[in-house]
């Protein structure tokens, strides 16, 4: 299991905002995936998690699981295992000093152990980079 959080200086609404609906604004250029440093993040309330590059070429990223704003979002994860073994992310905004403590876990979900135990060190940094881009991005927004 990864267990990772910022701390980000604006309410949970906005935090959940800035996670889902500007995903594209803050999302880090080396952790996309149509080799496009500038395509487009979508996260869909009713279900999908892609990307699209400028040249239209969409890579499918997940599928959003639960979408419950401003607590909680549920993705099932296909970066590294492919949509027939997603791992599971669970990202909640909870508030926490005059901010909001954002908290993503990533565990296996049906994903094989072993090609979890061969990937989880990527994903851990990873999500280190996609937690300072939405820091960054939040300071600024």
């Amino acid at each position: 299991m990864i267990d990772k959080s910022v701390l980000l200086q604006v309410p949970p609404e906005r935090a959940f905002e800035l996670f889902t609906r500007r995903i594209s604004a803050w999302w880090p250029p080396d952790r996309r995936h149509t080799g496009d440093p500038a395509s487009t993040l979508t996260l869909e309330p009713t279900g999908r998690f892609w990307e699209r590059g400028g040249d239209g070429h969409e890579v499918e990223l997940g599928r959003v699981v639960a979408w419950t704003p401003p607590e909680r979002l549920v993705l099932d994860f296909y970066p590294g295992t492919g949509p027939m073994q997603p791992t599971r992310v669970v990202v909640t905004f909870q508030p926490e000093a005059g901010g909001t403590r954002v908290r993503v876990v990533h565990t296996p979900g049906a994903c094989d152990p072993a090609l979890w135990e061969g990937r989880v060190a990527l994903f851990r940094g990873g999500w280190d980079k996609v937690l300072a881009g939405i820091s960054a991005f939040s300071s600024l927004a």
